[in-house]
């Protein structure tokens, strides 16, 4: 197998290769300090029969800063269904710099690994859990992962299927939460612009852990931690609607119209901006496929609430619609 990467090494080193082949060699280096090491003797080996060109030079030089995925834009009907490895593998922010793969001797490095708003990423790890990324989400680890520890940084909304390990725990930060778990499958949305981060449990057990309390879930529990009073609630649900977005839906038994249009603007990459307060305590049951377009989905809404939408070039206006007078 080594020889087949080498040899994908050399022609990295002598031109442009297929975007999925830059995939695979990167992964390769981000497994191990071993093969890292490899990299640095394949490279001072070609560089010693060979005059580099300009272009190579530039090829190089990405090894020098960031590693970035090329735009991925899919189109918001089909884009749920776009789970692949090439999608998926490691868009390592300052991962791989000539410094840290050639001259530092500390192996540990930081990855980034980023689903853009209007696509989703499907990830596997090096202990073999399997991570499908939201859009609009970072997940962050160690380049030792899964040999001191399994921590993991999230950003964002991640559905997790853990692989099981009870001497290294599997530890999810995200917005002041932490999670633990031994082998599980759950939801958690911990966005920035949310007032809310929400983790749901299908299966084994979950230790959340705030700055306040410290609650164990068991399969079907939802937990709402409120970010502005720390306080955090448990209750039983249909936890499958937490993980419909990796099937291509959006499924929710109750959910807000702010939460809806923010979920709505990163799943299609689109502004919306709501213009009233008179829906942020109503919820509502909906269900959106991924053959929905996000015009038909807002003229849907407008179907089913009493809500104005308008278009303009920087995307949607939703606000109350107004009353009709009685003649």
């Amino acid at each position: 197998m080594n020889e087949s990467l080498k040899e994908l090494a050399v022609r990295y080193f002598e031109g442009p290769i297929a975007p999925e082949e830059e995939c695979e060699l990167f992964g390769f280096l981000a497994a191990s300090p071993e093969n890292a090491a490899l990299m640095r003797e394949w490279e001072r080996e070609w560089k010693q029969r060979h005059v580099p060109s300009a272009d190579v030079l530039r090829s190089l030089a990405r090894l020098n800063g960031k590693i970035e995925r090329r735009e991925n834009r899919i189109r918001a009907r089909r884009r749920w269904l776009r789970f692949s490895a090439a999608a998926a593998v490691l868009i390592l922010i300052s991962a791989f710099t000539t410094r840290h793969l050639i001259h530092t001797e500390d192996p540990v490095q930081m990855f980034s690994v980023q689903a853009p708003q209007g696509t989703n990423s499907r990830i596997s790890l090096p202990d073999g859990s399997q991570v499908w990324l939201n859009a609009g989400s970072t997940l962050n680890y160690r380049s030792d992962f899964n040999r001191s520890s399994r921590d993991i940084g999230l950003s964002g909304e991640a559905y997790f299927e853990v692989a099981r390990n009870t001497d290294l725990p599997f530890r999810v930060q995200a917005r002041g939460c932490t999670f633990t778990v031994l082998g599980t499958r759950f939801n958690i949305s911990a966005y920035d612009e949310d007032p809310d981060v929400l983790a749901a449990l299908m299966e084994g057990s979950l230790q959340f852990e705030s700055s306040r309390s410290t609650e164990t879930m068991v399969p079907g529990d939802l937990i709402t931690y409120d970010c502005r009073t720390m306080e955090a609630s448990r209750r039983q649900v249909d936890t499958d609607q937490f993980r419909s977005w990796i099937d291509g839906i959006i499924r929710y038994d109750a959910i807000s119209l702010p939460a809806l249009l923010r979920r709505l603007a990163r799943e299609y990459d689109v502004k919306i901006e709501l213009c009233t307060d008179a829906f942020d305590d109503k919820t509502f049951r909906i269900s959106i496929t991924e053959a929905q377009d996000i015009e038909s989905i807002m003229g849907g809404l407008c179907d089913i609430l009493p809500i104005s939408v308008r278009r303009d070039t920087c995307g949607y206006r939703v606000d109350s619609r107004p009353r009709k007078t009685e003649p």
